[in-house]
């Protein structure tokens, strides 16, 4: 595998590192001496990804990649989520509340219009790391919640993600879509890149990915670094 694969690409939240945490030190020291180029993409602000992987050299594809930076800092592009479609947003978010039946530490916590995208999270994403862990683990929870309310919008889509978390972007513009066009502009072959990702399964957020690249199913950072031994070292 090492022999066929020179670019990897990770998603972040509980696949390089655990649900808004910094690195693994020690899964941090293996990716430096990987010869593979690494690539992040991840819903979070570009902040956010720096200050989890703070010193990771690494090409950061922020809000699903319509925020793209170089590993040098390049920006690439920066995507803007039209004003126009937020309204649908919001009234999907309202009616998957009404299908929900836990309370939340903060009301006030839920809803994060990122720019390029708007997440939700149905229990907090600033709610203590161990609660959110315990939240929904299988995604089935979140899964039910949405076959109940289903989003049917011609310019929005909505993908499971994280440990609590919904992501809305433009119709189209997910992390395959982006992932695909990075690959493109970056001239390399789509049969040298792999994909790492908690939720590839349908209407996940790194499901996306699924036949732009070749992808690994993990299920925590851990996973990702003995995969990464096993295979890569």
């Amino acid at each position: 595998m090492n022999g066929i694969y020179k670019h990897l690409f990770f998603d972040m939240d509980n696949t390089l590192t655990a649900s808004r945490q910094r690195i693994n030190p020690e899964l941090a020291d293996l990716l430096h001496t990987l010869p593979q180029t690494i690539s992040i993409i991840s819903g979070a602000k570009l902040s956010r990804i720096l200050s989890q992987t703070a010193g990771l050299v690494a090409n950061r594809m922020a809000q699903s990649g319509n925020h793209t930076t170089t590993s040098d800092n390049t920006v690439l592009w920066r995507e803007k989520l039209p004003d126009r479609y937020k309204k649908e947003i919001y009234a999907h978010i309202f009616n998957l509340k009404k299908h929900t039946t836990h309370s939340v530490p903060d009301e006030n916590d839920l809803i994060d219009d990122r720019g390029s995208q708007i997440t939700f999270s149905m229990y907090g994403h600033n709610a203590p790391h161990a609660e959110k862990n315990a939240f929904d683990p299988d995604f089935s929870y979140r899964k039910k919640v949405l076959s109940q309310a289903p989003f049917n919008s011609e310019n929005i889509e909505v993908n499971i993600t994280g440990s609590t978390c919904f992501d809305y972007t433009v119709k189209g513009r997910n992390k395959g879509f982006n992932i695909d066009r990075f690959i493109k502009y970056m001239n390399w072959r789509h049969s040298e890149c792999l994909y790492f990702g908690d939720a590839i399964f349908p209407g996940g957020n790194d499901y996306t990915v699924v036949g732009i690249i070749d992808t690994v199913k993990v299920d925590s950072y851990r996973d990702t670094q003995k995969i990464l031994k096993e295979k890569f070292t």
